[in-house]
């Protein structure tokens, strides 16, 4: 009789053990295990703070599920409290791990797209009052906009190579249009074909054509010889061209579009030369020089409206190309990277056009991140938001590598932005440096640092002028640059000054190249003249 008690007591007690409710429990450990797992094993990327929440709720919602199901299915099949916990723990467990490395992205593809001559203040995406970068604004809901996005120069050849190699304008020593960009650089064209990217680029500035040395790590690499203008739209379609003639071979994109459609003299398609100037009668203005300085109110304002359309007409061609990768499965999982190599000054400060100062209207550029999400599931919406911290065009290649996992290498000199997106160590303030070297006009020698609230600019040489004074500004109060505190003592000016003093020393360290030269076609020449960039 007491054997016959002890059974029953040992049956209930193993039935009471293996209660359904603690099979979720069970399953809710194991799914936050199989999200920490999930995280090691991403490819490339990271889940944003924002994306956290339901990424975690997922994991343990399929965790609780899985233990759930498979432990009341053990327990009809075993009377076993011991074996239907065991059951249930260990094929949940299983299934997590099958699960984890298939629901984790192949390697994304990369869009580097950049604009000639954009500065940020004029696209709507930074609160423009014209309505210019429509699609933009609404691809601003899956995307980083960076509000303090610097210029490391204002000039093409200056500041381009800074943006694709991450490097100083001192270091690459291209100051005129016959020099060549040196291989001992890394360009991210050069990074992404190692991992097996397949690469592509159109450049329609003839200053970063082949011969000029940006060719390389491109499987292919189209550009423009002279000043075509090629509009948005061409550049696009021999884009898809390319990627519909590749269909058959296999492995994630890298594109470097750089397109001039807001570069002088600003020629948009018709629609958008009526666009922000309707009651404009007469020929449209895309160019000031058959004025003798600078033009009439009238004749200005439509000159600023064509160079506004000519940057609606690129966000135009921008919702048409994103549309065609869609179409072709070639969106979901990419990273779109978009910027400027230099904006373009309007008679704030006395003239028209770039390269001869660092005002904020040149060296303001827009920076725009569309991070794709590296796992399957859950079905995450892409980070948003903004930045409000300082970021530079030397910035691009780092944040890009980092998102991908790629080490750079030891010429790399910018600063990944992703802890300021996807959270992590930060560092030490950040601040943008920038140069302007030129010698094929000016010349000129400019340096500066620009901080959060300020900057200092110091002349070396402006056009053969190497007494001007310094400059330097309170942008919190002083936004538009008007008033110079140069010659007013003070700590901060100070701390600039300092800061200045301290990075041309650190890079002059690292020394400089001696660039290889070639010849500029004729054609190439004589645009140049015609745009005023060469006398005779």
């Amino acid at each position: 009789m007491e054997e016959k008690h002890d059974s029953l007591t040992e049956e209930a007690s193993e039935r009471a053990g293996a209660k359904p409710i603690l099979f979720p429990v069970f399953g809710v450990l194991l799914g936050a295990g199989g999200a920490l797992l999930q995280l090691k094993a991403l490819r490339f990327g990271a889940i944003a703070p924002g994306q956290l929440p339901m990424f975690w709720a997922f994991f343990l919602g399929v965790g609780a599920l899985l233990a759930f199901v498979v432990g009341i299915a053990a327990r009809r099949l075993f009377r076993s409290a011991g074996g239907a916990y065991g059951i249930a723990i260990g094929v949940t467990a299983i299934l997590l791990a099958i699960f984890v490395p298939l629901n984790s992205r192949s390697l994304t593809n990369v869009y580097l797209l950049i604009t000639d001559t954009t500065r940020s203040d004029h696209l709507s995406l930074y609160g423009y009052d014209r309505e210019t970068t429509p699609f933009l604004d609404e691809l601003a809901s899956e995307g980083v906009t960076f509000r303090q996005s610097i210029s490391t120069g204002t000039h093409t050849i200056v500041s381009t190579p800074c943006i694709v190699a991450s490097i100083y304008p001192s270091e690459h020593g291209i100051v005129g249009y016959s020099n060549v960009l040196s291989n001992r650089f890394t360009l991210l064209s050069e990074y992404l074909h190692e991992w097996g990217y397949r690469t592509y680029g159109y450049a329609t500035n003839p200053h970063l054509g082949p011969r000029l040395g940006y060719a390389q790590g491109f499987d292919k690499y189209e550009h423009d010889p002279g000043w075509a203008q090629t509009p948005a739209g061409d550049v696009n379609r021999r884009f898809l061209r390319w990627i519909d003639d590749g269909n058959d071979v296999d492995g994630p994109l890298f594109s470097f579009l750089f397109y001039i459609d807001p570069h002088n003299p600003y020629e948009p398609p018709p629609a958008f030369q009526t666009l922000f100037d309707p009651g404009w009668k007469g020929a449209v203005i895309s160019d000031w020089r058959h004025e003798d300085g600078k033009p009439e109110p009238g004749k200005l304002r439509n000159l600023i409206a064509q160079y506004d359309g000519a940057i609606a007409y690129w966000d135009a061609e921008l919702r048409k190309l994103v549309g065609e990768l869609k179409a072709r499965g070639l969106w979901e999982n990419s990273l779109l990277v978009y910027t400027s190599d230099h904006g373009e000054g309007f008679w704030e400060h006395g003239f028209w056009g770039h390269n001869v100062t660092m005002y904020e209207e040149l060296c303001r550029v827009p920076l725009f991140f569309s991070f794709p999400v590296p796992v399957h599931f859950p079905p995450l919406r892409r980070t948003s938001g903004s930045v409000d911290e300082i970021v530079s065009s030397i910035d691009v290649v780092p944040t890009v590598l980092e998102f991908l996992r790629i080490a750079p290498d030891e010429t790399a000199r910018g600063r990944s932005a992703l802890p300021l997106v996807f959270g992590g160590e930060t560092g030490p303030e950040r601040m943008a440096y920038c140069e302007e070297i030129l010698k094929r006009y000016g010349p000129y020698d400019i340096r500066a640092i620009r901080t959060k609230t300020h900057k200092y600019i110091r002349i070396f040489n402006y056009e053969g002028d190497t007494g001007r004074g310094d400059l330097f500004f309170d942008l919190e109060s002083d936004p538009g640059e008007l008033k110079n505190l140069a010659s007013v003592e003070s700590e901060e000016l100070d701390m600039h000054r300092r800061l200045l003093d301290l990075k041309m020393a650190e890079i002059a360290g690292k020394g400089s190249v001696k660039t290889d030269t070639v010849e500029v076609e004729p054609a190439v020449l004589e645009r140049l003249k015609a745009l005023g960039y060469l006398g005779d």
